[in-house]
């Protein structure tokens, strides 16, 4: 039978090679930068395409990108896709999802995420700043910086940007404490730690990386609780989303000096507004949502759809598919189909 697949033209050129040596019996269906479909010669609704699976990649965003989740929901033929994305949060997910529609998230970013986060824990411990402007003065000076050989990482959220965020840590030689719903052993962490043992662990951490998704556990999990457990000065960086934090607690706690330092990628709403406290707050560092965009995120999630391509030609389980029945249960309440 021959598998239809909904992909865009670049992506498309991108792993043509690639596709043909699978020697499956692949018919591509071009996604149009307006969200139709390319069948028979003719642009018709992505609904109403005869595609079995859609490739959803970074070369489409935007409306149209949107526009796909919802005729995906709507078709009566799509049964797979593939997204560039690594949380679902998007409410086009939430219909696809409740159709039974499988998916596989991407991993393809975590190694982008991990060096972003390291870059900015090693530019605060290291002291940067104050180095650049002694050399800008001229100034001679002694520059006492901070290790990260014995601090101790808490990561919320131990999946794939979690692992590769506990691998560098650790190879720098510290003590990694991983957060997940169950406490199940995992690679490049010395400890598992379940959710409701987090609160326990924050007291011990330097550094809290949040990588976990927004879910009904998560949401603004960061409260003026959890910061009062944290250690005094440690760095909390949010790579998740904006809603795990409650802003207002987050200033007040930077205020106070409670939290040393917060690197913040991710908020609610994005863009963030101009008018946020945060964009001039001496103790964030503020990024606009590109954690992910390192030069290998994209071939990376190439490599992951050649990879899921013959697995679900063969009816085997995905690379990163996601647990349905698990993701629509945690979804914030109020975001459930």
């Amino acid at each position: 039978m021959t598998l239809s697949v909904a992909m865009h033209p670049a992506a498309r050129d991108r792993v043509a090679d690639r596709m043909a040596a699978l020697d499956l019996p692949l018919r591509i269906l071009p996604l149009l930068d307006d969200g139709r479909c390319m069948a028979d010669g003719e642009p018709m609704p992505l609904a109403e395409a005869p595609a079995r699976a859609v490739w959803l990649t970074s070369d489409m965003i935007g409306g149209a990108f949107a526009d796909c989740l919802e005729a995906i929901a709507a078709s009566r033929t799509v049964e797979w896709v593939q997204t560039f994305n690594a949380g679902l949060d998007h409410p086009g997910y939430r219909a696809i999802a409740a159709k039974g529609v499988r998916i596989g998230a991407s991993s393809a970013q975590a190694a982008a995420i991990s060096e972003y986060v390291f870059a900015h824990v090693l530019d605060i411990f290291q002291g940067l700043a104050e180095r650049r402007a002694a050399q800008a003065a001229g100034e001679w000076k002694l520059l006492p910086f901070r290790e990260v050989g014995g601090t101790v990482w808490l990561i919320v959220g131990y999946g794939n940007i979690g692992r590769e965020i506990g691998k560098r840590a650790g190879a720098f030689g510290a003590r990694v404490t991983g957060v997940r719903r169950r406490a199940a052993p995992a690679p490049f962490a010395d400890e598992i730690c379940a959710m409701d043992r987090l609160e326990d662990r924050l007291g011990e951490a330097d550094v809290v990386v949040l990588c976990c998704p927004h879910s009904s556990e998560t949401d603004r999990l960061v409260d003026a609780g959890f910061l009062a457990a944290m250690k005094p000065g440690a760095v909390l960086v949010n790579v998740a989303r904006g809603g795990v934090v409650d802003d207002d607690a987050l200033l007040a706690a930077l205020d106070s000096g409670r939290v040393g330092t917060a690197v913040l990628d991710v908020f609610e709403p994005e863009p963030l507004p101009r008018s946020s406290p945060y964009w001039a707050h001496p103790s964030v560092r503020l990024t606009g949502h590109c954690s992910f965009a390192g030069n290998g995120t994209r071939g990376r999630a190439d490599d992951l759809f050649i990879a899921n391509l013959p697995r679900y030609a063969a009816g085997e389980a995905l690379v990163n598919e996601v647990d349905l029945e698990l993701y629509l249960e945690t979804l914030p309440r109020e975001h459930r189909p």
